[in-house]
C-alpha cells in the first residue's frame, strides 16, 4: 500500500499531540485496532500476511468474530439470579432484583 493512503495513515501514523496512555484515552487507532485482533485470536503480527488472500482472511475473520462473540458474552455476564435466571449487571443490581423476590405478594 503506497505511504499516502488513508487506511495506512490510520493505521501505522503516530500522535500529533500529547501521548499514548493505558487508561484508554490519546490512544491512536490502531492501538484499539491491535487490542480488537488480540480479542479476535487474530496475531497483529501477521494481519498484512493474512489480508493478502481474500479467501484465508474470510475463514480468520469468520473465526475470530465468533471466538470475540463468545468471550463477549462471557464477559459480559454478570451475575444471574438463581430463581428466575436474570442476568444482572452488578453484584448491587443482583442483591436489589432480588428483593423482588421476597416481597409479599399483594391479593387485592
Amino acid at each position: 500500500m503506497s505511504p499516502n493512503r488513508l487506511p495506512r495513515h490510520l493505521l501505522y501514523s503516530e500522535l500529533q499531540e500529547g501521548r499514548r496512555s493505558r487508561g484508554g484515552q490519546m490512544k491512536r487507532f490502531s492501538d484499539n485496532v491491535k487490542l480488537l485482533l488480540k480479542k479476535c485470536q487474530i496475531p497483529p503480527g501477521q494481519l498484512e500476511a493474512l489480508a493478502a488472500d481474500r479467501l484465508v482472511w474470510r475463514d480468520v475473520c469468520k473465526d475470530g468474530l465468533a471466538t470475540f462473540s463468545i468471550n463477549y458474552d462471557q464477559e459480559a455476564a454478570g451475575p444471574c439470579c438463581l430463581i428466575c435466571d436474570r442476568i444482572c449487571a452488578s453484584d448491587f443490581r443482583l442483591c436489589s432484583h432480588l428483593r423482588i423476590h421476597n416481597r409479599p405478594s399483594s391479593t387485592s
